[in-house]
């Protein structure tokens, strides 16, 4: 036996077995030992006729063998899957404890080095040539790597195995049950883990004392805890979308920076809603747990990619497509999403504003920003309260769980949403509100917009502008009243005006 065998057998099966290297079959059985029954022999071996002039020979690889060895039969302790649903390779890293994307061509080298190490070991009584260089090029190995989308094919929901028992921190795989941190292992399935490492008796009252407590009313705190909670499962199993809104400077960012402390930045993505119906933003959210826009504009929820949010956060299929490539692989969204905002949101509706009450939820700082700011707040939890904050987080995740994994409103925070919604549909309601039928009257556009601001003053709602409202109000009073517009509504002045005759504004 030589050094290249045993180096061989270490760095591929992880065994002591010392390997005959005999012939290059031989060498993947006793390296593979689990393959051969199920896809036979590794490669076809040719032996000259008897004549003592030739050496034996590899003509042909098996793809299907070389495939499966990538695998968890082959490499129990690193396998490689293809997720189908997003046309990915996977490979769990002992060193992570997590499955990580990796490419073709590294899975390519993966095996152009087992084959090198084969032809090494049996170089004394076989030509290897064909092992060494044919076999190894990149038309070959494609080949392989073709067939290995199909031999290591997983279902999909692979990576969403156990999610509610099982929460992946930085240091072991923690069971919530009973909080028994368990060592990682490629069966938990996991492609996420936290940033910070789980401690039992880890508390964190400058989090909850200087950051929380005094900017949030007690209910908000409560509600907050609870999505941290579901945050740390990496599945929007309450369909929710959070919005943090109020006072600036009130702490809403700092909540934030820990929140993605503990998380890691590695799995939360940055939402974008103005750029969700272009192309290629929503392939850059795969394999994220967490979407967070930062300080969003006011219409956030407003532009012509707010409606995908609805299917980002409810479980709905979406086509996601990358640059340089034709693959257009489907998944089902259930990503957790956070926005802060410090001015007020309106929400385009487009008459479904039941799903929005059903998506939202909106926590609001409302009590005055501290009169002495920390700047370095956040980096000083991180520092010392990370693993507390975890557990304050784990605490929320419990009493989720109790509460059927849904969100549950107090009456105003519930209220919160239901205005916003209301002032989103604002033409609407005031139309149903303020205009009546009357055909003795007439009204003018401009005077429907007077009455509309006057509105929208008297319930705090911010107004949009003129040519905005004009432009709604014509279809709103259409929908509501059957009456189209006309430019022969007379003023004071006898001028012919934009306007309808038939209703009145009170």
């Amino acid at each position: 036996m030589n050094e290249s065998t045993v180096s061989a057998v270490t760095s591929w099966a992880d065994t002591n077995v010392i390997v005959p290297p005999d012939t290059p079959t031989a060498w993947f059985a006793a390296v593979f030992p689990d393959l051969p029954e199920k896809y036979g022999d590794a490669v076809h071996e040719v032996y000259p006729d008897g004549d003592g002039k030739g050496r034996p020979f590899v003509k042909d690889l098996s793809e299907d063998f070389l495939a499966a060895l990538l695998g968890e039969t082959g490499l129990p302790a690193s396998p490689t899957v293809f997720v189908t649903e997003e046309d990915r390779f996977y490979t769990y890293s002992p060193a992570d404890g997590i499955y990580c994307e990796v490419r073709e061509t590294k899975l390519a080298a993966r095996l152009s080095e087992l084959l090198l190490e084969c032809a090494r070991a049996c170089a004394s009584k076989f030509d290897t040539r064909s092992l060494e260089f044919r076999f190894r090029d990149s038309s070959n190995l494609k080949g392989v790597l073709a067939r290995a989308r199909g031999v290591l094919e997983v279902r999909a929901g692979f990576f969403e195995t156990d999610l509610m028992k099982f929460v992946p921190c930085n240091n072991g795989m923690l069971r919530v049950a009973d909080k028994a941190l368990l060592p990682f292992a490629p069966s938990y399935r996991r492609r996420n883990k936290l940033a910070v490492a789980f401690s039992p008796a880890a508390t964190c009252p400058l989090f909850l004392n200087t950051l929380l407590n005094p900017a949030l009313d007690p209910d908000d705190v409560e509600l907050l805890q609870r999505w941290c909670g579901l945050a740390l499962i990496g599945i929007n199993l309450a369909q929710r979308l959070i919005i943090l809104t109020g006072t600036a400077g009130g702490g809403k960012g700092t909540f934030i920076r820990v929140l993605n402390g503990i998380i890691g930045p590695t799995n939360v993505g940055t939402l974008r809603p103005d750029l969700l119906c272009e192309r290629f933003e929503l392939g850059r959210l795969l394999g994220k747990s967490l979407l967070y826009g930062a300080d969003v504009a006011e219409n956030f929820l407003n532009c012509k990619g707010a409606s995908v949010l609805k299917a980002l956060t409810g479980g709905d299929p979406v086509t996601l497509e990358f640059k340089g490539s034709n693959e257009r692989p489907e998944i089902t969204c259930h990503f957790n999403a956070v926005a802060t905002c410090n001015s007020r949101l309106t929400v385009h509706l487009e008459g479904d504003a039941e799903a929005w009450r059903r998506r939202l939820v909106i926590i609001e700082y409302r009590k005055p920003k501290p009169a002495s700011v920390i700047a370095d707040l956040s980096e000083r939890i991180l520092a010392e309260e990370a693993s507390g904050v975890l557990n304050w987080m784990l605490e929320g995740l419990e009493k989720i769980r109790a509460d059927g994994w849904q969100l549950h409103l107090t009456t105003a925070q519930q209220k919160l949403v239901d205005d916003l919604l209301l002032e989103s549909d604002a033409d609407v309601v005031f139309a149903k509100e303020c205009l009546h039928k009357d055909a003795t009257e007439s009204l003018q556009v401009a005077h429907c917009y007077e009455g509309y601001v006057n509105f929208c003053t008297q319930h705090g709602w911010t107004m949009m502008p003129k040519k905005k409202f004009s432009n709604c109000i014509v279809d709103t009073v259409t929908r509501l009243f059957g009456l189209t517009l006309r430019n022969d509504i007379l003023d004071e002045n006898g001028k012919a005006q934009r306007g309808w005759k038939g209703i009145t504004c009170a």
